[in-house]
Order: structure tokens, then sequence, then C-alpha cells
């Protein structure tokens, strides 16, 4: 399983959002800088995070909490991100054993490494998260999420290579 980078944009943003509760609100641009983010992206992730009611706009300051990031759980956030619960279906999704613990045993260790898996999601909370991640930016994002005007102050991966 691997989280899309909205997802990881989203945590990394809302930690900025809890490491800098003194200062908000804050807009997008101002946490897409501080975290190295594509504004442009930071902010279709925003409308979502409105949307599930972790933030709120306030209005022409940027957002705040709307729900205390001790509430909101990494398995809550990603779900919310990705648009679907977590792990619920067989990684071997084609296959045609049907996926039941009782029927494959890949399916049956599989459900128990999520589970285990979920629950730590489900305890550790944005506000948790905050306080136990080093602060860093994304110092290199993929060519397709800079803007035209950012391409020359910020360093591009090529596919293939590293930076």
């Amino acid at each position: 399983m691997k989280i899309k980078k909205s997802s990881a944009y989203a945590l990394h943003a809302l930690m900025y959002m809890v490491r800098h509760s003194t200062q908000l609100p804050a807009t997008t641009a101002i946490i897409a800088k501080a975290e190295g983010i594509p504004p442009d992206y930071l902010a279709k992730i925003f409308q979502q995070l409105v949307k599930t009611h972790f933030i709120k706009a306030v209005k022409n300051r940027g957002y705040v909490f709307a729900k205390s990031p001790k509430e909101i759980s990494l398995l809550e956030l990603f779900e919310a991100i990705e648009g679907n619960p977590l792990f619920d279906d067989c990684f071997l999704r084609h296959c045609e054993c049907g996926g039941t613990k009782e029927n494959c045993r890949i399916f049956s260790v599989w459900a128990n490494a999520t589970k285990r898996i979920k629950e730590l999601l489900e305890e550790t909370t944005v506000a948790t998260a905050a306080w136990n991640h080093p602060e860093h930016r994304f110092l290199s994002l993929p060519e397709s999420l800079v803007s035209p005007k950012d391409k020359s102050k910020i360093s591009i991966v090529q596919p293939g290579t590293t930076s």
C-alpha cells in the first residue's frame, strides 16, 4: 500500500499548522512555500480538507483547524484524501479466489497485517505526528507538479534519476 502524494502533502500541511498554531490563520501560499509543496496543488488539497471539516477558511486570511488536530487520526486523514478506506480489499485484487480469510491464506495474512497498521494510524493523531516528525520541506518535485513560473526555483527530479 502506497499513499498518494496528496496525502503526504496534506499531512505535512496540517503538521505545519500544528507547529505554527499561534500564527494561524495561515494561507496555502505560506504553507506551500514553507513545506515545499506546489501552491496550486495544496489549494486543491485544502478544498478537500474543508469538505471533511478538518480545517475551515477564515475570509481573506487563510485557514485554521475546524477540528482539533488531537482528534484527527492519520487513518481518517489518509482515507479522506485517498477517497476510500485503506486496506479494505486484498492487494491481489485480480485473483479469482474471492479474497476471504477462509479460502485464501495470503488474504488472511494481509488482513491481519493491515489490521495492525490501521490501528496504529488510528492511534496516531496529526498533533502527535507534528511533534514527532522532523520539520522539512519537499525539496524535489516531479516536473509535472511544478508550475512554469516556479521551474527556475525548484530542483526537478527527472524520472529514472536521483536528486
